[in-house]
């Protein structure tokens, strides 16, 4: 009997590297923002926000603003693309 408790103990206790070892976690994929073009401002938020989340859930990679405003850059087309150009290349400069 005490054979088959020490047994059913071993059974349940999680061994070292279980323990010691943390949940995988895959960071979830989200969707990159529309492109915005400045033709239409109502869409200014919803590309904000949509960058702010891409930001939020991927800090090791977006951890500088320079990097956060080069990513929000490249979803820039028509007049806000022109709009921005002579900033780019301040930027880009640096």
């Amino acid at each position: 009997m005490q054979k088959m408790t020490q047994i059913m103990a071993n059974l349940q206790a999680p061994s070292s590297s279980e323990a010691s070892r943390p949940p995988a976690f895959k960071t979830p994929s989200i969707k990159s923002p529309e492109c915005f073009d400045r033709t239409q401002l109502f869409k200014v938020r919803s590309f904000v926000q949509s960058c702010k989340l891409i930001f939020h859930n991927d800090p090791p990679n977006f951890s500088q603003d320079r990097k956060k405003a080069l990513y929000a850059i490249s979803f820039l087309i028509g007049k806000a693309e022109k709009w921005i150009e002579p900033y780019l290349s301040n930027l880009t400069a640096q």
